[in-house]
């Protein structure tokens, strides 16, 4: 099995900014849809039990087998959320009202993770996550790139 190395520990120390302020953001966002949806005490539990995990995962007592294995479960869930985009968007023949601008710097941003993952740590499993969001993402990007002047179809209103 692919181990990380002590320079990908580094680029992790390095990251930790941008992967701190994402962690708040996502669980801000699951925890307000909670509350929105009536269920408060429900949200407080999530909070609650995700920040058990994160301190048991951030621990000593978490070994790096374990670590390096939910790193490449990345691999299959950006592969499977990408093709299911993908598969949607072909399905209805248009990409509705996504936005061109996040798509290619999505795509963009992937491909220079690739760079700077090499760069910075040598570790395969990182760069090899990398290639594998490019390819989705640029999956993406060739669709709108594709259905370009495509319109979804006008629905017309039901007369009552």
């Amino acid at each position: 099995m692919l181990r990380p190395t002590f320079r990908s520990v580094g680029l992790a120390s390095r990251s930790w900014g941008e992967a701190l302020f994402l962690m708040l953001q996502t669980i801000t966002i699951c925890f307000l849809v909670m509350h929105y949806r009536g269920q408060t005490v429900k949200g407080v539990a999530f909070l609650a039990c995700y920040g058990l995990v994160l301190l048991v995962l951030l621990s000593p007592l978490t070994p790096l087998t374990v670590v390096t294995l939910l790193q490449a479960s990345n691999v299959p869930a950006v592969v499977v959320g990408r093709l299911l985009q993908a598969a949607t968007n072909y399905h209805n023949g248009h990409t509705g009202q996504l936005s061109a601008i996040t798509v290619f710097l999505l795509f963009g941003g992937s491909l220079a993770r690739i760079f700077t993952s090499i760069q910075e740590t040598g570790d395969p499993l990182m760069a090899g996550t990398f290639v594998v969001s490019s390819l989705c993402n640029g999956l993406i990007a060739a669709q709108l790139l594709f259905y370009w002047n495509a319109r979804p179809p006008h629905r017309q209103k039901k007369a009552e």
